[in-house]
């Protein structure tokens, strides 16, 4: 049975959007990194929905290990048809104070990963006319000057180019792949104490998002690809 990978989806966006799927009879795989027991929870209460929920740990911080996560799931799951690109480090810190390591990091898990896992699904993708979602961030397509966190940010814009990349590359098979990008998140780290300071005077709710991206794996949404789609208020308009 096919199945929809989602990368970081034990908890926050991931598992809001994780539970979503189940309860529109996607079977899944859920990847987690160190969260085993939320997780374990998740999948407990995910398939009360969906019988077919399972779970893989898998650490992104090295190419080395995301070639590890990737061959143990081509083995115990050898038909994705979609994948959520959903994990990303995030660090608040202007360039010139980010450390190397910190740089890297960002963009191993930002950039790096994603492109690994792109890459390596294509086939089974291809083979079942599927779709690629990456979550980034509002401003994207028009990316300013940055001072506030510049690593992630140009990660995301990164990951942007590889999206309208892969679009274009992967038309021809049937497999669409788009990116969606919240402003603030109803848990974001940075979310302004004040919701009055955002243009709609509140944060994004997690249905939000999850209602876009199951919209975009749908049959509904065959027909759009290489799009930015922007869950934000009009943050960083």
């Amino acid at each position: 049975m096919t199945k929809t990978l989602v990368t970081g989806g034990a908890k926050g966006l991931g598992a809001h959007l994780s539970l979503a799927l189940a309860k529109n009879g996607n079977p899944l795989i859920i990847h987690y990194n160190t969260s085993l027991d939320s997780a374990l929870a998740l999948q407990e209460e995910c398939r009360k929905y969906t019988p077919d929920i399972e779970i893989i740990q898998g650490d992104f911080s090295s190419p080395d290990l995301v070639n590890d996560f990737i061959r143990r799931l081509k083995s115990d799951f050898p038909d994705v048809k979609n994948l959520v690109n959903n994990v990303g480090n995030y660090l608040i810190k202007s360039a010139l104070k980010t450390e190397t390591k910190e740089w890297i990091d960002l963009f191993q898990t930002n950039l790096h990963a994603p492109f690994a896992l792109c890459r390596n699904l294509s086939d089974s993708l291809i083979k079942n006319s599927g779709s690629i979602i990456n979550i980034g961030v509002a401003g994207i397509p028009g990316l300013r000057a940055d001072i506030y966190s510049p690593a992630y940010s140009i990660g995301k814009s990164a990951l942007y180019g590889l999206t309208k990349s892969l679009a274009k590359e992967l038309i021809q098979h049937n497999v669409t792949v788009n990116m969606v990008s919240p402003g603030y998140l109803e848990n974001s780290v940075d979310l302004p104490g004040d919701p009055m300071k955002l243009l709609m005077e509140r944060s994004a709710k997690y249905s939000e998002v999850s209602d876009m991206i199951l919209y975009l794996l749908s049959e509904k949404g065959r027909y759009i690809t290489g799009q930015n789609i922007e869950i934000s208020g009009g943050v960083r308009l």
